[in-house]
């Protein structure tokens, strides 16, 4: 600016002195009429700058840290490290447990991880029992390709739904296996199935009546096609079944109005009834979708099935997370990743809905088997009927040195007091050393109202508000969820990773809690804070003395 302000000033004499001439006024009048003006534009100019510096903290509060906003301090720690001259000394490949991604989004475009000994060419190059996975995988799709999965429902559902046909009809006092029938009432209470299920007898119960009323109808000869509510309530008809049908249906007809047709009412009613007929039906014969993936869902070793398509409806959700860890920053270089040197490994595991046990465990054991040293899952659930199946999966990715980063839900539950899967605990019930679970927190550096939390189940909290990354198309939009304050300490944890290649999961994990910022709330997590990236690699350079 103030070269600026010396180059205008010699453009100023140079060319206004003629001017100052001819409207007979001094160049010191003339100078101080331009001072004005330039001072206006001063200020215009540094509203401006501060406006857009707003906007560029506005996009990546949570990588930052000052007085009014509480990030994780990951460009601190870059620089940090850079001025220490510590250069990484691994390339980090995360695994994404997710929805899918868009593959067309440049700002990840060039993070994806390639896995370098395969060729897409349809055989499986690198003999790893996954034909042509450049990428990664999709656990939720046909091997053709013709079906990927999308929408699963909740896994209260699901499970209500294997055991209705089993139940639906049984007398409690004739069960045998009380406690299988004692979870099946909890799964139809959960699933929110009850009432729907009590309403379709009710429905079915005015059914019964409409036929009755059109039976009667037929017997009298009175024409139904142009016969309205009021016509019906003042037929002479003397018939109990009449009368007791009537004052079964006085609702229906009372909010169809006196001057509407019987006809009409009869018909919308007879439709919903169908839908709900439907839909009762299909809780006993419609087959579960994932079954079409073609392997067996007990069967932990049965892992080879899917196809290559990571790219389907509903991958915004994934495409989202793998830009907070290591978005390009191509169109905007303040949504750059937490860690964007990282290299990202999509695994299509998780549907609109609950997630499948089976498919969690495929897909860590993909990911700790190609290579990835750190593993998000943005997922969880409250119900899992093969906790076992994922846990020994875990324990798995433990013995090969993996850490696995979770997101806590968004449910503003205690999760110490409430089953919250996977668990991420050994037959003895201690939680595994490589495993984190996140919370979210806000630019205030306070609990987000709709984070979960635990003082024994949650072990960090980081950014998980107003959170800006890269969706479908090439766009950017904001989210929040604890969805996305884990992919934020995943990124942190890849980081560390890279810089100290020597330090175990485990002692990764123990740094993230060590070092946090401590929150004003108490008992809300293990550590009692919020993820500090710099605090972090401090501690990383003076973890072993």
């Amino acid at each position: 600016m103030r070269y600026c302000l010396l180059l205008y000033n010699i453009v100023f004499l140079r060319e206004n002195v003629a001017y100052c001439f001819v409207k007979r006024v001094t160049i010191k009048q003339r100078y101080m009429k331009r001072l004005k003006l330039l001072a206006c534009l001063f200020v215009y100019l540094s509203v401006s700058n501060i406006s857009v510096a707003q906007d560029s903290f506005s996009l990546k509060w949570h990588k930052m840290y000052n007085d009014t906003l509480q990030g994780v301090r990951s460009e601190d720690a870059l620089h940090f490290l850079k001025t220490e001259k510590r250069p990484p000394r691994k390339q980090i490949i995360v695994g994404i447990i997710d929805s899918g991604i868009d593959t067309t989004v440049v700002d990840l475009q060039s993070a994806l991880w390639t896995n370098r000994k395969e060729k897409q060419d349809g055989k499986d190059n690198d003999k790893n029992g996954y034909t042509d996975d450049i990428h990664g995988w999709n656990f939720l799709g046909t091997k053709d390709g013709t079906f990927n999965m999308t929408s699963a429902g909740t896994e209260e559902y699901r499970e209500f739904k294997r055991l209705f046909p089993k139940y639906k009809d049984m007398d409690s006092a004739s069960v045998k296996d009380v406690s299988e029938y004692a979870y099946y009432e909890k799964m139809k209470k959960k699933a929110g199935i009850v009432n729907y299920i009590k309403f379709f007898g009710y429905t079915a119960m005015k059914d019964a009546a409409y036929h009755v009323v059109d039976s009667v109808l037929q017997v009298t000869g009175v024409s139904v096609d142009t016969l309205t509510v009021n016509g019906l309530a003042h037929l002479s008809i003397d018939n109990e079944k009449w009368n007791k049908a009537c004052e079964t249906l006085f609702v229906d007809m009372y909010k169809g109005g006196k001057d509407a047709l019987w006809k009409k009412i009869r018909d919308t009613h007879r439709s919903q009834f169908n839908l709900m007929k439907k839909r009762i039906d299909g809780i006993e014969h419609d087959a579960d979708k994932r079954l079409l993936m073609g392997d067996d869902m007990t069967d932990p070793k049965d892992r080879f099935y899917g196809n290559t398509i990571l790219q389907v409806e509903g991958c915004d959700h994934g495409t989202f997370v793998a830009g907070v860890i290591a978005g390009q920053g191509v169109g905007d270089v303040a949504v750059t990743g937490v860690y964007p040197e990282a290299k990202l490994m999509i695994l299509r595991a998780v549907p609109d809905g609950d997630e499948y046990d089976k498919d969690i465990a495929t897909a860590i054991r993909y990911a700790v088997d190609n290579g990835a040293k750190v593993i998000n899952m943005s997922l969880g659930k409250y119900t899992s009927p093969n906790a076992e199946m994922v846990n020994e999966a875990i324990a798995y990715a433990a013995k090969k040195d993996v850490l696995l980063v979770q997101a806590a839900g968004n449910n503003k539950k205690d999760i110490d007091d409430v089953a919250y899967f996977p668990s991420a605990k050994d037959k003895s019930g201690a939680i595994f050393s490589n495993y984190l679970r996140v919370g979210a927190s806000d630019k205030l550096g306070k609990m987000c109202s709709f984070s979960n939390y635990g003082q024994k189940e949650v072990d960090v909290f980081a950014p998980g508000e107003d959170i800006t990354s890269v969706t479908l198309g090439n766009e950017y939009m904001k989210s929040q969820g604890t969805s996305i304050a884990a992919p934020v300490v995943t990124a942190v944890a890849a980081m560390l990773r890279a810089y100290f290649p020597k330090l175990k999961a485990a002692q990764v994990k123990d740094i993230l809690i060590k070092s946090v910022r401590p929150m004003q709330e108490e008992g809300l997590c293990t550590s009692g804070g919020i993820v500090d990236a710099l605090q972090a690699v401090k501690l990383a350079m003076e973890y072993k003395k």
